[in-house]
């Protein structure tokens, strides 16, 4: 099962305990894969479509705690977002009944007709969760934590779009918009922020499974740019102590030992002896010990030493 999935089945499984979180729950899962249709005179039907088992059977219980509607679930063998089947929830309403009818068009209403949402549907900061709970189970997906961080979730109506960025900066949450073919596509990229989302929605476990592949990916990459310059500074050691071995031998084999002063003699000689060695490592072997500021002072002298009688022999 993939991340998104998991995440949707957690999700699926979260009731709220308070009839206005639902109803805000509810309204979101209808605004965006709902439509209502009369059957006949005497009655409408409400039709939610979802694409997992779970998001299936959590409108069924939305629907059925709320209204008390008659409704059933049945799966369509249908191919949408590569998907071989997907689920419908039927609710029966008679339109003799006024005002649930009435409420059952304000859910579906107000992305269809450009409108903002209810003030009363959102008015509370739980309920705002449980709506952008129930946009996420319509149309949001992620992308599993280990690799690129990636959440986003696909409508149509641009309305509906501003409703859910408006939302978002609720929770200090900000997206970006892109259009995708025929979709607008709301989208998140930073971790943290995903880890926010997450929490606003209620998607606990996920969370934390979230945040462990974070902290693994993080220490990962402290070690790989430490192992980096590790490597780099040994790589320029190595370098440096090739040229300055080089230059230390020509110089000797020109001029001899004696020919150097004592305390160049004295660097040259542990130079040679010890290749792999930083500068400060130099300066402790020495007697007396010397910083790596001096050992570094000492070093230029004797390599500029070394340079001008090479270039002298080759005249």
């Amino acid at each position: 099962m993939s991340f998104s999935n998991q995440v949707k089945e957690e999700l699926a499984r979260e009731i709220s305990d308070k009839a206005c979180c639902r109803r805000a729950e509810l309204a979101a899962l209808v605004h965006v894969n709902g439509r209502i249709i009369k059957t006949d005179a005497e009655r409408l039907k409400l039709v939610v479509q979802a694409e997992q088992a779970g998001t299936a059977r959590k409108i069924y219980t939305l629907i059925k705690s709320l209204y008390g509607l008659q409704t059933t679930v049945q799966a369509e063998p249908r191919r949408r977002f590569k998907k071989t089947r997907i689920y419908e929830v039927h609710a029966i309403i008679s339109n003799r009944d006024a005002d649930l009818w009435q409420r059952l068009q304000d859910l579906n209403a107000a992305s269809k007709k450009g409108r903002r949402l209810g003030a009363d549907l959102i008015r509370r900061n739980c309920c705002k969760r449980s709506y952008l709970r129930g946009i996420f189970l319509s149309r949001g997906f992620i992308n599993r934590p280990e690799g690129e961080y990636h959440l986003e979730i696909i409508l149509q109506e641009l309305s509906l779009v501003k409703e859910i960025q408006r939302l978002l900066s609720k929770f200090n949450l900000s997206s970006r918009m892109v259009e995708r073919k025929l979709n607008l596509v709301l989208y998140i990229k930073e971790g943290e922020q995903i880890v926010d989302f997450l929490r606003v929605v209620g998607a606990h476990k996920a969370l934390l499974d979230f945040e462990n592949v974070r902290i693994l990916k993080s220490m990962r990459n402290s070690i790989n740019r430490q192992v980096n310059c590790e490597t780099a500074n040994l790589a320029k050691i190595v370098d440096a102590s090739v040229r300055q071995i080089q230059l230390i031998n020509r110089l000797v084999e020109l001029k001899g030992w004696e020919f150097l002063p004592a305390h160049l003699r004295d660097l040259a000689r542990v130079r040679i002896e010890y290749p792999d060695k930083s500068l400060k490592e130099l300066g402790d072997l020495l007697d007396p010990p010397l910083s790596k500021s001096g050992v570094a002072y000492r070093m230029r002298k004797l390599e500029q030493l070394a340079e001008d009688i090479i270039e002298i022999s080759l005249r």
